[in-house]
């Protein structure tokens, strides 16, 4: 059941971290007229570039850049508290930064920004997330996930004029990476689901008899038969010698 805390974190988090990449554009639009995205930009290799692992995907080139990450990662990030309500800060927070390690380390010497790498990432720890840890529930977002957002796999092509494809590329295999590491971190409703099947099991087990319930019934039935056939046998030896 949603409780009314995790409905206001699925409202409050997601539209806030929206509304601070809104306002770092908007500040580096207009009255730096991008400078700021050019030097706390993603600089691969460069010790100038460390920033950038934390604050690149705050930045945007412009407009249509802006608005074309902002709606999937508006809804990819309200999936991810609505459905993992425990783990989602360490998950965001560790596909944020590994995504950006992940580009430091191995991007084109070009500047890399937006937070297309951080959807991504998103977008793949929620597809295969529920493969990983054999949740339904999960595996229903999962589903959903690749239904909407399957068709971003053509942004990790290389090859696409103005489009940091490695940062797709390398959130998507953050977001796989993410998913297995987390697969053992269970949220409440699985940590109900398996306790109610140990309870079960158990149950089970106990009103199981020890032994098959025929065992001694049969071992019954084989003593009777083998008192039959003796008495029977005796009869037939007596009579053998009375005549």
């Amino acid at each position: 059941m949603l409780s009314k805390r995790n409905l206001s974190n699925v409202i409050k988090w997601p539209l806030g971290l929206l509304a601070v990449i809104w306002v770092v554009f908007i500040i580096d639009y207009y009255l730096f007229g991008g400078l700021l995205a050019a030097y706390y930009g993603m600089h691969p290799r460069q010790l100038a570039g460390v920033p950038g692992v934390v604050l690149s995907p705050l930045f945007h080139g412009g407009w249509g850049h802006l608005l074309s990450n902002s709606v999937p990662f508006l809804s990819l990030t309200g999936l991810l508290v609505f459905f993992y309500p425990r783990l989602w800060p360490r998950v965001l927070a560790s596909l944020w930064l590994g995504t950006g390690v992940l580009v430091w380390v191995l991007g084109r010497s070009v500047t890399h920004i937006g937070a297309s790498g951080v959807v991504y990432a998103l977008a793949a720890f929620l597809a295969f997330s529920g493969f990983f840890r054999r949740d339904f529930r999960a595996i229903a977002v999962s589903l959903l996930v690749l239904f909407y957002y399957g068709g971003m796999i053509v942004g990790i092509l290389p090859g696409q004029e103005g489009i940091s494809w490695e940062s797709h590329l390398l959130g998507l295999v953050m977001g796989i990476l993410g998913a297995y590491a987390y697969r053992g971190e269970l949220e409440d409703h699985e940590i109900a689901s398996r306790r109610k099947q140990a309870a079960r099991k158990k149950e089970k087990r106990q009103k199981e008899p020890f032994l098959d319930p025929d065992a001694f019934a049969k071992t019954k039935k084989e003593r009777e038969n083998e008192a039959f056939w003796t008495r029977l046998r005796e009869l037939s030896e007596r009579e053998r010698l009375e005549r």
